[in-house]
């Protein structure tokens, strides 16, 4: 079995020994200074709500200030992918969190392309990225048009990323539209930690290709027979035109950012009702899992059968951005 990975975040899925050993060199203070008892920090309270996860994201970006630390990162996010059978992924990156120790923006895109252009050498498999802007931010155009001079460097997409509520996709329509009239691909997070009106301005106002999450789609549904239903015009819009749902099962419950748990995550009833869903990993550090492992999960505690299973693994595969 090989996967392709479409929502993965480069600052969120660092190895706890890489982040131990650039933190010594860069005299940054850890909370704890052994592998595991690390690894633990991260995965444990994580609340979106109360911004844990983005103080956790602090410190892994607090590490990659300087290029040799950035093409470490990407390369070693390819290695430990491909040790897990994914044979395409997309890594997203907000490059103006890189800048601290003055990196322009483009050498923060170029040490990224040139750690994955390594690991592809060195272990296979095909890698783009993906340029975030922070929604809570004012320069997502700046991100835009970086992500648009980019593209020699494997840069495949735009993408708002940071906390949802508060910070709607309409705050930065001109980015997204300077993206939809460009042939980059659009994600944005919406429907991860907010309300439904989220997910319409992403795909009614921002033409969003993807949705980052998304499980919250089905406040636009009505569960009938076990199906969603969709009931409102973007739900239907979603399901007719098959944007895709980008959906990150274990973060969406560790995050602590809205209701969802196992028992009722939506995520396979999506797939099964005919949605455009995909299987992601989200922060593999933060989330401590890696795309196999959520598919087992997806099995063992959401009932995903093999024909599902694949459906999730073709749908992947028909949305990759550099397909566009």
């Amino acid at each position: 079995m090989t996967y392709s990975l479409l929502h993965d975040h480069l600052d969120g899925g660092l190895r706890p020994s890489t982040i131990i050993e650039l933190a010594k060199i860069n005299d940054i203070k850890l909370p704890v200074e052994k592998e595991e008892p690390l690894r633990d920090w991260f995965y444990e309270n994580i609340n979106t709500n109360l911004n844990q996860v983005f103080h956790k994201f602090d410190l892994t970006i607090s590490v990659m200030q300087s290029k040799s630390a950035i093409q470490r990162v990407a390369y070693e996010a390819v290695e430990d992918l491909r040790k897990d059978d994914v044979e395409y992924a997309e890594l997203r990156y907000a490059p103006l969190q890189h800048l601290r120790e003055g990196l322009l923006p483009s050498e923060v895109v170029e040490s990224v392309y040139r750690g994955i252009t390594q690991g592809i050498k060195d272990y296979g498999g095909s890698f783009k990225s993906i340029l975030c802007a922070m929604r809570q931010d004012s320069n997502s155009y700046e991100v835009a048009q970086l992500a648009i001079e980019s593209k020699n460097y494997g840069v495949v997409g735009f993408d708002l990323a940071g906390p949802e509520n508060l910070y709607p996709p309409s705050l930065h329509k001109k980015a997204c539209d300077l993206i939809s009239n460009s042939d980059l691909g659009l994600t944005i997070h919406a429907g991860e930690a907010s309300e439904f009106s989220y997910i319409e301005e992403a795909v009614f106002l921002c033409n969003a290709q993807r949705i980052g999450h998304g499980w919250q789609i089905i406040e636009g549904c009505q569960l009938v027979d076990n199906l969603y239903i969709p009931m409102k015009d973007c739900a239907k819009k979603i399901l007719d035109e098959q944007i895709s749902l980008e959906i990150c099962l274990t973060s969406n419950v560790k995050s602590g950012a809205s209701y969802i748990q196992w028992d009722s995550h939506p995520g396979v009833r999506l797939l099964n009702s005919g949605f455009n869903v995909s299987f992601n990993t989200d922060n593999r550090l933060m989330a401590n899992t890696t795309i196999s492992n959520e598919f087992e999960l997806a099995k063992d505690k959401l009932g995903l059968d093999s024909t599902l299973e694949k459906k999730a693994i073709s749908n992947s595969v028909k949305s990759k951005f550099n397909y566009i």
